[in-house]
């Protein structure tokens, strides 16, 4: 399943995947802005994951077309999650938005997602010092 996303007739990108079991491509918002974004749930042999694509903000004038579309090339995800594990693989497309090391390069990541920032476990603790002050 593909479709193709435009905002005010250009091109976003081609959205989807071979094996994808739900995809979401979705115009949300509150009255302080809209935006729209893309997500899917996709198998990779016994494995599932969930991609994040695409959030973009949206003014009140601005037109969105979504149109099926037969395959890619499909752009890159932002995200990638592996999903029905009990323990969380890293991926080095996650970054720890305070140091802006990749997952693979601390020893534990918080992942962020569109509302929240990511931040691996050092920060936390740089940030837990900060706030106990000086001894």
């Amino acid at each position: 399943m593909y479709f193709d996303v435009y905002l005010n007739r250009q091109k976003l990108g081609t959205y989807g995947h071979p094996t994808v079991e739900n995809l979401t491509i979705s115009v949300s918002g509150s009255p302080e802005g809209a935006y729209i974004f893309a997500g899917a749930v996709c198998r990779e042999g016994e494995q599932r994951y969930h991609y994040d694509w695409l959030q973009r903000d949206l003014r009140a004038s601005d037109e969105v077309r979504i149109v099926p579309a037969d395959e890619g090339p499909v752009v890159a995800p932002i995200k990638k999650f592996e999903m029905g594990r009990t323990k969380r693989k890293a991926w080095a497309g996650n970054v720890c938005e305070f140091c802006q090391r990749k997952e693979t390069e601390v020893s534990r990541l918080i992942p962020g997602d569109e509302n929240r920032p990511g931040i691996c476990s050092d920060c936390v603790e740089l940030c837990n010092e900060i706030l106990r002050g000086p001894e």
